[in-house]
């Protein structure tokens, strides 16, 4: 499939900005995996920005979609990024970023998220669709020019890799650990709001949050870090959900869709 531009699902959805609700989700499957989390408590300060380095990498990513026809260049600078992202963790396992079953997982988290988020908050997604969606994920991920040797082939594929990893390839690594900390006492700031509103909400929001994140989670992660989600919550998830969606409408356009995602529509809409 051709990279994914103007008119695809990736398009519609990948600028939306409900999906910031589940970022936690994105950090903690991240973080999960070994080779990644080892590279971030390497070579990140994790422990003291935690949130940044996630919100710095938004826009990058969201860029190998909006940043059609030139998406490549943006994909092989992310790649450059991390050349130097090496070592051996803790158990003596050598990692590289660039390793393709670590890279791909990092995408394939971002990906699942964008998923998540959809049929929460926007529709329950097609058949069709997911496959589109898939398909248009797996042509932006082979911009970055890292072997996809891991990737599945169609979106049945990818639920069954996405299942294993789940129930097989993730643990509960030091900077994991961290993360899960934060469910209780709050990092000192969260770029993405206000810093003296952040403090009168952060034990509130913080949970909350969580709770949200917590909803989306695999069975197997949730087993795995020692969290429930009982059918009252559920259904509690499901109305909430209801909610935004119904009131999504009337928030402001520029506050519904990221930076650039809307200098993207722009652009194009110039061009046409």
């Amino acid at each position: 499939m051709d990279l994914a531009g103007p008119g695809s699902l990736h398009w519609r959805h990948a600028g939306d900005n409900r999906v910031l609700m589940l970022l936690v989700r994105v950090g903690l499957l991240q973080l999960m995996h070994p080779g990644l989390g080892a590279g971030v408590k390497d070579h990140s300060d994790f422990f003291g920005e935690p949130w940044e380095r996630i919100i710095r990498s938004v826009p990058q990513i969201q860029g190998v979609t909006f940043d059609w026809p030139d998406a490549r260049r943006t994909a092989e600078q992310i790649t450059a990024y991390h050349l130097d992202i090496k070592g051996t963790d803790e158990q003596g396992r050598r990692y590289h970023a660039l390793d393709p079953e670590t890279y791909f997982w990092a995408h394939l988290t971002i990906f699942d998220t964008m998923i998540r988020a959809i049929e929460l908050f926007d529709h329950r997604l097609s058949d069709d669709e997911k496959a589109q969606l898939y398909a248009e994920t797996l042509a932006g991920y082979r911009l970055y020019g890292v072997s996809d040797r891991f990737a599945p082939d169609d979106w049945a594929g990818y639920q069954r890799y996405l299942d294993r990893m789940c129930r097989e390839g993730l643990e509960v690594t030091p900077v994991a650990k961290g993360l899960l900390a934060f469910v209780e006492q709050p990092p000192e700031r969260f770029p993405l709001v206000p810093a003296p509103l952040y403090r009168l909400v952060k034990r509130p929001f913080g949970k909350f949050l969580w709770w949200v994140n917590r909803g989306t989670l695999h069975p197997a992660i949730l087993m795995r870090i020692g969290a429930t989600w009982t059918e009252r919550d559920e259904r509690r998830l499901r109305i909430f959900a209801r909610i935004v969606h119904l009131l999504w409408p009337l928030v402001p356009y520029r506050l519904r869709y990221s930076p650039r995602s809307r200098a993207a529509m722009k652009r194009v809409a110039g061009a046409g």
